[in-house]
């Protein structure tokens, strides 16, 4: 990011010279690189160890974090793993206690216990392991009894990771069985007895024993997580559900988690709810509130049917409960009075006009900007991408660079808890600045937060949108046509294929941004009251690479340039 040096008058008393601001070092996937003399510095550091090496837990908490003038520092990238190589708990786990100035931990016990999501789905990795590779962060709290200290983890999905032998899915037959053992055995459905029988028969043994072990040791961590809150360890805990249903095994162990929450009476600081990718970048957020001491409540719309009657994919509860939960994680509540408003795009109810419902929705967004209201939007609609009738019409109808905030990844859960964080993030800094000094935001810091800002709405409409919308099906049609199976290419696949998505993503990248951001006006902060604007001068550089090797998600980074205006 760059900033083009001017002068901009605000009032007849107030002058902001820019001639002289400093520009804040890049943040790299381990954190910022050290500042230089004269440079910007982050107004506060929070030390991560993310679920893993993906862009969402790796780039999202930092941008989160960024928005804010704060950075995120990651243990090096090459302890944490890369798909189904697990992490390093034991390197990470001293990479954690070594980080004594952190002013914040963000902890995933997925990472520290087990070295990453896909490891805690197999019991490779002994409960006796587990829990030893858990106890930095008892030491973290000993080391620093008064820095705020934020865990999460995840209750183990239905499905394994993709475990396919000699042409039978075992990943749908356990979720399948999984879904069928709850109903039966635990609710008492003996109607289903015989597909219960059914599928138990199509499924080894030892497929069976490894599942049932990784879900056992990972609700006795949980369990511990929970207890730790219990006796001050931990500040507060967050159980994502990873890709859950109304029924099955998870739904036993979330209900066994609930009752030790009340037991202990620690229902203040422990929010279970469905999802997981997004909240590494959530509980970033939640210190940046902290932090900045802004605590809006939020006032919520939707596009089509209320989140009461509508339940995402992949969920088990309410689209409305799963907001409260995830804002209760922030330390908000929801309150139909609040100027910050969050717009929901939810289904048309059976019969309704979808394209009128999402005009007035689009609508309703464009008239809260114009009464300066604050907006997020999230799209939870669709899963795994963002509905594109929408996007469309947001794209020509908004300034989308007044939206706080933005999000269609992947699951309900998922593109809500990065809509929030997002947009409650960059809510918060812009109210700090109207009091800089007491927080110590300079000009360069507003900068660099609107900069970042700038970039981060633009990879959300690209990834979200034109990635999941456009270039990833063409990406999966290539390689399909290669006879690849894009879900796990060879090293020999990767390189051609990952060569095909930068050439396709690239230009796609610099086309949106030429569409709907370049030249336009971004908020960078107010002074006196008054506030501050720049201009989106250029896109500096788009840089793009396959994280893993399968066609899920991508890695995308963009640079841009800020004019004061």
């Amino acid at each position: 990011m760059r900033f083009t040096r001017s002068l901009g008058a605000l009032t007849g008393a107030a002058t902001l010279a820019v001639a002289v601001l400093a520009v804040a070092p890049p943040a790299t996937a381990n954190g910022p690189a050290a500042a230089r003399p004269g440079e910007a510095r982050p107004l506060g550091r929070v030390a991560l160890v993310p679920l893993d090496d993906r862009p969402v837990n790796l780039l999202a908490p930092a941008a989160t974090a960024a928005l804010a003038g704060l950075a995120v520092t990651t243990p090096p990238r090459d302890l944490l793993g890369r798909f189904t190589t697990p992490g390093d708990p034991v390197a990470v786990g001293q990479w954690l206690t070594s980080q004594n100035d952190a002013d914040a931990y963000v902890v995933s016990t997925s990472m520290l216990a087990y070295g990453g999501l896909v490891a805690s789905r197999t019991a490779a990795m002994s409960e006796a392991d587990a829990q030893s590779h858990i106890q930095p962060i008892k030491a973290v709290r000993q080391a620093h009894p008064k820095t705020p200290l934020y865990v999460f983890d995840t209750i183990q999905r239905l499905a394994l990771t993709g475990l396919t032998v000699n042409g039978t899915d075992y990943a749908t037959l356990v979720r399948e069985w999984a879904i069928l053992y709850d109903e039966v055995v635990n609710l008492g459905m003996t109607q289903y007895q015989a597909q219960l029988d059914a599928k138990r028969a199509q499924i080894p043994d030892e497929v069976l024993a490894d599942y049932l072990a990784a879900r056992q040791r990972n609700h006795d961590i949980n369990e511990q997580m929970v207890r730790w809150v219990a006796d001050g360890t931990i500040d507060d805990l967050v159980l994502g559900e990873d890709d859950t249903a109304p029924y099955g095994l998870e739904r036993a162990e979330r209900v066994q988690l609930e009752q030790l929450v009340a037991q202990l009476g620690v229902g203040d600081k422990v929010q279970i709810f469905p999802g997981a990718d997004e909240i590494d970048a959530l509980l970033v957020a939640r210190y940046v509130l902290t932090k900045l001491n802004v605590h809006p409540s939020v006032a919520v719309q939707y596009a089509g049917v209320d989140g009461s009657a509508f339940t995402a994919a992949l969920e088990d509860i309410p689209f409305a409960d799963n907001i409260t939960r995830h804002l209760a994680a922030l330390g908000l509540k929801v309150d139909p009075a609040s100027s910050v408003h969050l717009l929901v795009n939810t289904p048309s109810a059976t019969g309704a006009d979808r394209g009128a419902d999402l005009d007035r929705f689009v609508a309703q967004a464009a008239d809260l900007l114009g009464q300066g209201k604050s907006v997020i939007v999230d799209d939870p609609v669709i899963v795994n991408k963002a509905d594109h009738d929408l996007v469309t019409r947001m794209q020509d109808r908004l300034p989308l660079l007044d939206l706080l905030g933005y999000s269609g990844w992947n699951t309900g859960g998922n593109s809500l808890g990065l809509a929030l964080a997002e947009g409650l993030s960059r809510y918060a800094f812009l109210e700090a600045t109207r009091q800089p000094l007491r927080h110590g935001i300079t000009p360069a810091i507003a900068l660099t937060a609107a900069d970042a800002h700038v970039e981060y709405l633009l990879k959300r409409f690209v990834i979200d949108d034109r990635w999941k919308n456009d270039v990833q099906p063409a990406a999966i049609a290539y390689g399909q046509s290669q006879g690849w199976n894009t879900n796990s290419l060879t090293d020999e696949q990767y390189t051609p294929m990952n060569q095909w998505v930068v050439d396709h993503l690239t230009p796609t990248t610099q086309d949106y941004y030429d569409r709907y951001f370049g030249g336009r006006r971004v908020l960078v902060g107010y002074l006196l009251g008054h506030p501050v604007t720049a201009r989106v001068a250029s896109l500096d550089s788009v840089t793009v690479h396959l994280p893993w090797p399968r066609l899920f998600e991508t890695e995308l980074q963009v640079s841009t340039s800020l004019k004061l205006i």
